[in-house]
């Protein structure tokens, strides 16, 4: 019988690929991929963090925008889970909000969406300039995980 229980995902997992952002494009700045033996189970509501800085060691413009997508076990196949939405939404100021719950982003899915091994939950973000940096950036999404 399956066991399903709360999991948070970071930049810090090391089921993690980073990569700095590339100005004026579309780029995958962190990307999960589900280990084999787990299915990770999204909710209507899940919340969803992010901070980006860039590589001028400013923070990411309100401008920004930031996605987040399924893509299958070959990395072809796309299915968008949030986005476009302004780096703005989730910043006051250039300042995450991340305590006050009226202010956090959430997955805005209709339904429950189960993302299976060896598939990717990934992070994109188009800056305007200059690139997003992954090793000063980071985010947290709050999720299940069935194993």
């Amino acid at each position: 019988m399956a066991f399903i229980e709360p999991f948070v995902i970071t930049q810090e997992d090391t089921n993690v690929t980073q990569s700095d952002g590339t100005a004026e494009s579309l780029q995958d700045l962190f990307s999960y991929r589900v280990p084999t033996g787990l299915v990770i189970v999204l909710r209507p509501g899940d919340p969803f963090k992010i901070h980006i800085d860039e590589t001028d060691s400013s923070v990411g413009q309100n401008t920004s925008l930031v996605y987040v997508i399924i893509k299958d076990a070959t990395g072809e196949e796309i299915k968008p889970l949030l986005g476009p939405m302004q780096y703005a939404n989730f910043s006051a100021s250039g300042v995450g909000e991340f305590q006050d719950e009226d202010k956090i982003v959430r997955l805005g899915i209709g339904r429950e969406i189960r993302v299976r091994e060896q598939e990717y939950i990934v992070v994109q973000v188009k800056n305007a300039t200059p690139y997003a940096d992954k090793d000063l950036s980071w985010f947290s999404l709050e999720c299940h995980r069935e194993r």
